[in-house]
């Protein structure tokens, strides 16, 4: 790619990765949440993968940090719907607990939001690829 196209890729992607991430913080009280905020990160890596070779991109961007990244989301995931299912609703602590149900929310939108922007940048990454 040009060096122009590279320059402002490296300024833009930061801001739309940025912007991503806070769509997925903030997706429980706007529209949006986890799959718009895990796509518009994905597009940053995107946008980097493209004005770089797939191996300038491979450094930047980690296959097995992205494959990291998904599982520790999985966990979260896991974690937030077993909490929820068996210490608040079998144990009677609901009370107890009450203020920390807006926080799944939250938790759940960032978690979801990182397996969508791995997964859309695993893709980018094998096509780049091939």
């Amino acid at each position: 790619m040009d060096v122009i196209i590279r320059t402002v890729i490296k300024g833009i992607a930061p801001f739309v990765i940025l912007l991503g991430v806070a769509i997925m913080f903030h997706g429980h009280l706007t529209p949006g949440g986890s799959f718009p905020g895990g796509a518009m990160v994905a597009s940053g890596f995107a946008l980097i993968a493209v004005a770089f070779s797939a191996d300038e991109a491979e450094g930047k961007i980690s296959e097995r940090a992205i494959h990291i990244l998904e599982g520790l989301a999985v966990l979260v995931v896991a974690y937030v719907i077993i909490f929820e299912t068996f210490v608040r609703s079998y144990s009677g602590l609901f009370g107890l607990f009450g203020l920390w149900s807006s926080v799944e929310i939250v938790t759940l939108n960032v978690a979801g939001g990182f397996m969508v922007m791995g997964a859309l940048t695993l893709v980018v990454i094998l096509l780049l690829r091939e």
